[in-house]
């Protein structure tokens, strides 16, 4: 069995006890998370969702784990000027690979809220698109440079899309209250609407 064909049957184990109801949500996060801790081999990993509507909507950090097996479910958020050049850059391409997210332009709304702060110097992130929308993202956290390989694009990628099928053909109820936003870019303004002339 390839290691691509050993996650998608872990994951689907692990995402069918939850909709079966023989696993609570968080544990179920838990173990998904361990998944991609597993394969990646990195220091954590991070998953995100959107909060909120319009300018208010915020990316939520709801759950993270590390490799020695902390888990945390704490709030940690991003505001749109945090997180706007940084989304955009994600669904242009699907993932998002920094060496050196300290000195990344496109995260420098984030560095002192969030990669200060958690003491993220690289990151590999993958974008969580379910009909042509996106969720949220899973993110790989590293507490110094890593060079991350195409192999580690391709399995974070394969992972993502593995537990977007899974959602997708057993809806979620807890989904389907998420905020989400089109596969598009993010403007720095809200456009306001055309004016009418009399």
């Amino acid at each position: 069995m390839t290691p691509q064909a050993e996650d998608s049957a872990r994951l689907q184990e692990l995402l069918g006890d939850m909709y079966a109801e023989r696993k609570p949500r968080a544990e179920t996060q838990s173990a998904v998370i361990g998944v991609v801790l597993a394969r990646l081999r990195c220091a954590r990993v991070s998953m995100w969702k959107f909060d909120g509507i319009g300018d208010e909507q915020t990316l939520l950090c709801f759950a993270s784990k590390t490799a020695e097996g902390d888990f945390d479910t704490s709030d940690r958020r991003l505001h749109r000027a945090e997180y706007m050049d940084y989304f955009n850059s994600l669904v242009g391409a699907g993932t998002y690979v920094s060496v050196d997210a300290m000195s990344d332009p496109v995260l420098q709304p984030m560095r002192e809220s969030y990669l200060v702060a958690n003491n993220v110097v690289s990151m590999l992130d993958a974008a969580f698109v379910l009909n042509n929308r996106t969720y949220g993202m899973v993110c790989c956290e590293e507490p110094q440079r890593r060079e991350w390989k195409p192999g580690d694009v391709v399995s974070l990628r394969t992972i993502v899309n593995k537990i977007a099928l899974l959602m997708w053909n057993a809806p979620d109820p807890v989904l389907l209250k998420t905020p989400s936003l089109p596969l598009r870019v993010l403007l720095q303004e809200p456009s306001a609407p055309p004016s009418r002339r009399r």
